[in-house]
């Protein structure tokens, strides 16, 4: 799952880009300006000694050239006299350069005046000490600026999506079978009213669709109950009839505990379609391997025809508290995976303390998605049925906290495992659902 983002942090991060894009082209923009001011006020400093060199040169010839802390004069006669002039100054052609004599930065200006050549050369040492020290105060600057920009950015974008954090606060407080609360009427800012109007519609939509759903599930509760009465009824009857011999008493009785099986899963069905909470679970602790035992008898019944071995192995009591029906139901289900995909073999049930296996030895399972085959009305390639009986198996086991898991047996076949615990429905490979 990719790593959520806080808005509030990429506003804050968006402003300090911006601040520093904004602060560095400004610095760099005033950098080079006062680099070029410096460069021309220098050359304007030469060329003004130059004038003053040559106007004292035409007044007095002997003249000596002006040598100061900074400013150093050269008049060079052409052809070259006088060899105290470094050759590095007396190559100089006319114009401004940039010129290092013994690790001194200098620059030069050259002009070219009846025969001769003027050359005075700047010392930029101190200059470009100065320059040194701008640039970092600029760098300085830069990162202060980023640094408000971000701290301002951070506090700005709290108080911008503020409305958004409460939106955020008061919809995660709605429940959709609560009465409505609209939130659109409480954010006057448009962008975050029609952020909540959605939520208002989607909520409604939600109750209407709880409301239709609780509704239908009530009127089939009811419908339910009178055949259901009706049926129990006539085998209660059937059993009390002496005229019965033992092998059709038998068959009643079978039908009286089929009504009262469906009693039992008609309640837990329901139940789990009003998603009842955790804290309504059954206080007396339902016993498993009665539970197993019972499926086990059934669907050696119900499959008797078939050439398939139905074996009980206990090896633990787990007591767990849930509907008995419900553990009916997330049993009976892998169960009846499991014989309907054995043509021939065994089918062994297996009890432990916390648990309980199903082992086969059917096809197995092969390469499926193991994820998409919990989800409803989702088949595997082999199954004729609805595609629901997984999907329930799952439903179950997310209400009372269980984890169902199926995979392949090294020797072929499949295991079903149910652990009785806290962790989260899985699936590791599962078979074809029923």
């Amino acid at each position: 799952m990719p790593a959520r983002r806080s808005l509030r942090n990429r506003v804050a991060v968006t402003l300090a880009v911006f601040g520093a894009l904004v602060s560095l082209t400004l610095a760099t923009l005033i950098y080079f300006v006062s680099h070029d001011l410096e460069r021309r006020l220098i050359d304007d400093t030469l060329n003004a000694e130059l004038d003053d060199l040559v106007a004292r040169r035409q007044r007095n010839p002997h003249s000596v050239p002006e040598q100061t802390a900074t400013i150093r004069a050269f008049v060079i006669a052409s052809p070259r006299e006088d060899d105290s002039v470094r050759a590095e100054v007396a190559a100089l052609e006319p114009g401004q350069h940039q010129l290092v004599l013994d690790d001194t930065p200098y620059r030069a200006a050259v002009r070219p005046v009846a025969g001769q050549r003027f050359v005075v050369l700047y010392d930029v040492t101190a200059l470009q000490r100065r320059e040194r020290g701008f640039l970092m105060l600029l760098a300085g600057s830069v990162l202060l600026i980023t640094l408000i920009s971000a701290l301002s950015g951070r506090r700005l974008a709290t108080r911008v999506i503020a409305p958004v954090t409460e939106l955020v606060r008061r919809a995660a407080g709605l429940r959709p079978e609560e009465p409505l609360r609209p939130l659109a009427d409480q954010f006057p800012w448009l962008e975050v009213h029609q952020l909540a109007a959605d939520f208002d519609d989607y909520l409604a939509r939600l109750h209407d669709f709880i409301e239709r759903e609780q509704l239908f599930t009530g009127d089939v509760s009811h419908e339910l109950r009178t055949p259901l009465a009706v049926i129990s009824g006539a085998s209660e009857l059937l059993l009390a009839d002496d005229s019965l011999d033992e092998r059709n008493q038998a068959r009643a009785a079978r039908i009286g505990r089929a009504v009262a099986e469906m009693n039992e899963m008609t309640g837990a069905l329901l139940a789990l379609a009003r998603e009842q909470e955790a804290t309504h679970a059954p206080s007396v602790a339902c016993d498993v391997p009665s539970v197993a035992a019972e499926l086990v008898e059934r669907y050696r019944d119900l499959f008797r025809a078939k050439p398939v071995e139905l074996a009980l192995d206990i090896q633990g009591s787990p007591e767990v508290f849930a509907d008995r029906a419900a553990l009916s139901m997330v049993l009976g289900n892998l169960l009846r995976n499991a014989l309907s995909f054995t043509s021939e073999g065994t089918v062994r049930v297996h009890v432990s303390a916390d648990a309980i296996e199903v082992h086969d030895t059917g096809t197995g399972i092969g390469n499926v998605d193991v994820a998409a085959l919990f989800q409803p009305y989702v088949r595997g390639d082999a199954s004729t049925g609805a595609g629901l009986g997984l999907s329930l198996v799952r439903r179950l086991c997310e209400r009372y906290g269980w984890t169902v898991t199926l995979a392949n047996l090294p020797q072929g076949g499949t295991i079903a495992r149910l652990r009785f615990s806290a962790a989260p429905v899985t699936g590791t490979a599962t078979g074809p659902p029923a």
